[in-house]
């Protein structure tokens, strides 16, 4: 007898340690991605043999979702933004809309043809006939609104079939609450004296423009399987909820479901939450009618004063069923919300993670670190689904790597640097881990490398952009020298190209702290001479001249051109045009005039 228990025992132990160990191997049930529109550097520029690439690469790496966030407006910088992925039709009006090129001027960009581009890079740019702008096609073609809206729907058609055919689900989003401003004088639309325009769930008008994106979504996207749902951004900036929370039925409504919040007692906060609880709920029931198979998510952003203040409420109000997610905090610099855990235990949540944030698309944003623990945090907090955002494809194709095999292996051992150990030796040879490896491991790990270096594509450029103080100059400088040297002593002709590459990549920004650098005298000079009337002195101009005379600008754009290897970074070489490019020619017109 004592035997047999002895043997059950160790049968018990083995089951046990056989259980264990395949919920530790196990992947996310859900591996996605969010390429996000709105820059030049992302999917506003792509076409569908850019999407075609990137899908297969998806497919390689185990992606099994892909979802599209479309803005439609709204507050600060993004008021007449709308873009055509969503065409919100309503009583006969149609916003303008379309993607983004070279030719508009939203998020700072100065509008620029490509002819026009400087020092030789406007061959790196191969136009279809007829367009002047760099764009994707849908944008540079389209001759109207409607044209914008036809092209870019049937691109994105065209993604969803792909999508399919590779065995991944899709999503398409939009901000709720959020409208073109062509419906801002609509009539009884908006609470009296609010000045950015927050728009009554509770009445007509307001529901018939919510209902009818919704309608476009799924008769454009036949089978659709997710529609995501965002938080605004920016819209509740300065809402005086006294106002809205005590007037008609939206008042009543407040009244009803404000205690659901009840982490807060702050009236601003709760508005916001019951606001955004009322947008939800009528999505849910609109959905249970016209299209019951399709799946909601529950999406925003997670600063301190967004969504993951509203979470708690919306979970304790909204059906099971409803996906949340939520963007990581501070562009991805840190991990998704602790309490997701509890939310996690009873329906289904996806932390967002970022492959690189927006306030560097002009620079390398190295990130295996980050994304092995955020995604390895969403396994120990049960989390079925990981999202990965981002812009570009090649800076950021270690990050992607990481970011998908964690989410397959989220239990992996594998250390920051075992896979810069895995990657040097691929993409550049086994004699190159010896000398990179420590360097490349520091780049990633050590925030101070990249903590301050500022390229914001959602602002106009400044000469502060790229900026490197002595440390982080001084490290890209030496990388720069030990990349090179591997690269002379490297005879295979992908490596070779693979360390021509990455050397760019690290001299872009040593040139881009040296131009902005020389420009930041004149560019003062001018703006002191607009804003406050200041005559610059013949030795300030002598001064600026030389500077400015000193700045490797042709240097910089060669190199940048020398980097391109995919429409993204065609985006990024187009955006330097726009911005830096054309911001030195009226600086050096502008110390032209003072003589």
């Amino acid at each position: 007898m004592k035997s047999e228990s002895i043997v059950c025992c160790v049968i018990g132990l083995f089951l046990s340690w056989v259980t264990l160990s395949a919920q530790k191997s196990e992947s996310f049930e859900i591996r996605g991605v969010l390429p996000w529109h709105n820059f030049l550097s992302g999917p506003s520029a792509w076409n569908e043999k850019d999407y075609e690439k990137y899908l297969n690469e998806c497919q390689r790496q185990g992606i099994n979702f892909i979802g599209f966030h479309n803005y439609t407006g709204g507050g600060e910088r993004y008021a007449t933004y709308v873009e055509p992925m969503i065409r919100i039709s309503y009583k006969n009006i149609v916003p303008e809309a379309c993607f983004d090129n070279s030719m508009t001027a939203r998020w700072g960009y100065l509008p620029c043809s490509v002819n026009d581009f400087t020092f030789g890079t406007e061959k790196k740019f191969n136009l279809p006939e007829g367009a002047v702008a760099f764009g994707s096609d849908c944008s540079v073609l389209s001759k109207s609104k409607e044209e914008h809206y036809a092209c870019s729907q049937r691109l994105m058609q065209r993604v969803q079939r792909m999508a399919r055919e590779r065995g991944m689900k899709m999503a398409m989003g939009f901000e709720f609450g959020v409208i073109p401003p062509e419906y801002f004088s609509l009539n009884g639309f908006y609470w009296l004296g609010e000045a950015n325009m927050v728009p009554d769930p509770t009445q007509e008008t307001s529901i018939e423009i919510h209902y009818a994106a919704i309608d476009n979504i799924l008769q454009t996207y036949p089978g659709i399987d997710y529609i995501w749902l965002w938080l605004n951004e920016h819209c509740f900036m300065g809402v005086d909820a006294s106002k809205a929370i005590g007037k008609g039925s939206f008042g009543e409504y407040f009244k009803q479901k404000a205690s659901l919040f009840k982490e807060t007692d702050n009236d601003d906060l709760r508005f916001v939450g019951v606001w955004a609880l009322k947008y939800m709920q009528l999505t849910v029931d609109y959905l249970k009618k016209k299209a019951p198979g399709v799946r909601i998510i529950l999406g925003g952003w997670g600063g301190s004063n967004q969504l993951p203040l509203l979470m708690k409420g919306l979970d304790r109000g909204l059906p099971e069923d409803v996906i949340f997610s939520c963007l990581n905090p501070g562009l991805g610099s840190q991990p998704q919300p602790e309490f997701l855990v509890d939310i996690a235990k009873h329906r289904k949540v996806w932390a967002v993670p970022w492959l690189e944030g927006d306030h560097q698309l002009w620079h390398q944003q190295p990130r295996v670190g980050l994304l092995k623990s955020h995604v390895q945090m969403a396994a120990q907090q049960n989390l079925n689904g990981v999202i990965a955002i981002h812009w570009r494809t090649e800076d950021v194709k270690l990050n992607m790597e990481t970011f998908s095999y964690f989410a397959q292996n989220p239990f992996s051992e594998k250390s920051v640097e075992d896979i810069y150990e895995q990657y040097i030796e691929e993409k550049f040879g086994e004699e190159a881990v010896s000398v990179l490896l420590t360097d490349l491991v520091r780049w990633d790990t050590d925030k101070s490398l990249n903590e301050g270096i500022n390229s914001p594509e959602y602002f106009r450029f400044t000469p502060q952009w790229g900026y490197l103080n002595d440390n982080n100059f001084i490290f890209r400088k030496t990388l720069a020298g030990k990349i090179e040297r591997v690269c002379s002593e490297t005879t295979d002709p992908l490596q070779k190209s693979n360390l021509i590459w990455l050397k760019n990549a690290v001299e872009f920004e040593l040139l881009l702290h040296q131009v902005n650098t020389a420009l930041a005298l004149p560019y003062r000079l001018k703006k002191n001479y607009i804003e406050k009337g200041e005559i610059p002195s013949a030795r300030q101009l002598e001064d600026a001249e030389k500077q400015l005379d000193s700045a490797p600008v042709e240097q910089l754009f060669t190199v940048c051109a020398n980097k391109v290897r995919s429409q993204g970074e065609r985006g990024v070489l187009s955006s330097i045009n726009q911005r830096l490019g054309q911001t030195y020619t009226e600086l050096r017109d502008f110390l032209k005039q003072q003589h």
